[in-house]
């Protein structure tokens, strides 16, 4: 799938509702018609997210733009943005295994 962008990796059309995207300033992350991202970053920054618990950062930088069509950052393997928000396909992926409940009896729930 070919995702045109603008030189700085915004995209010229929002994936989500289509508009045109025109806006180049660097603060400007959102579509201004439905909200959705109009540039694909890695979501282990502290732009994204605490650091805390189940959070890591994974960068120094406070954002790391990725290609429009990366599902996964290719420095730390952290969600993108773009497939955080459903808004690529992804052909694989990520997986995560939960282990289940466990009673205080050391049996599992069922």
């Amino acid at each position: 799938m070919k995702i045109e962008t603008h030189e700085n990796k915004y995209v010229k059309q929002c994936l989500n509702c289509e508009s045109e995207v025109t806006s180049m300033n660097e603060e400007h992350l959102f579509c201004t018609q439905c909200g959705f991202p109009i540039r694909n970053e890695c979501t282990g920054t502290s732009k994204f997210n605490s650091g805390y618990g189940n959070e890591p950062l994974t960068h120094e930088e406070d954002e790391y733009p990725l290609e429009p069509t990366d599902a996964f950052c290719p420095k730390c393997s952290a969600e993108s943005l773009f497939n955080q928000r459903g808004l690529i396909e992804v052909k694989y992926p990520r997986v995560e295994i939960i282990n289940p409940p466990v009673s205080s009896g050391g049996e599992p729930f069922y």
